[in-house]
């Protein structure tokens, strides 16, 4: 039995390379400034206000989009309490852990980079470490998450329709799982 053979869009990785280059380069020729960007960005009030508000703003699209169907998406305390009580509590729980996760990513870059301040007193390099993996594993498993949040809100959801004798629409008491069972 042969496996179907795989392909790739090479736009993409075409992209992705330019990308990393362009990145790369900034890095390597613009090291100074590159450096005082990301502190801004990382103190920034504003980006913790735009991330914030683009985490609940995805949750509450996502609950009013989808209140009336099962979600197929991984819940938190829908079984108990509710699809608004899992989409608020999922909003706030990782809107807080991607700010948290970027606030001690910056007290770890302006101590490492800068060294104008010192956030982690008593911290060892070690520690430092251990704090970065666990922040950069948090930041990057609560954006993933949003990332499939609003993946699934922002879904467009194909329907047929069928027109009876007078060309009016028929509507159908099937859902898609039942027409995925005929």
């Amino acid at each position: 039995m042969a496996s179907p053979k795989e392909t790739y869009d090479f736009k993409l990785i075409a992209f992705t390379a330019v990308a990393v280059i362009v990145v790369a380069a900034a890095f390597f020729f613009f090291w100074e400034n590159t450096k005082t960007v990301i502190r801004h960005i990382l103190e920034s009030q504003f980006t913790y206000f735009i991330v914030w508000t683009i985490t609940v703003l995805i949750f509450i699209l996502h609950y009013w989009r989808h209140k009336d169907k099962e979600v197929k998406s991984e819940v938190i305390f829908t079984k108990k309490f509710g699809s608004f009580f899992d989409n608020a509590f999922g909003g706030v729980a990782y809107g807080t852990v991607i700010t948290t996760s970027l606030t001690l990513l910056k007290g770890l870059y302006v101590q490492q980079f800068f060294e104008d301040k010192i956030f982690f007193t008593e911290f060892k390099e070690i520690d430092l470490m251990t704090v970065f993996g666990v922040m950069i594993f948090l930041l990057y498993f609560s954006a993933i998450k949003v990332v499939d949040v609003a993946k699934e809100t922002y879904k467009i959801q194909h329907t047929e329709q069928v027109l009876n004798a007078d060309k009016q629409i028929v509507k159908s008491n099937r859902t898609e799982d039942d027409s995925n069972n005929d």
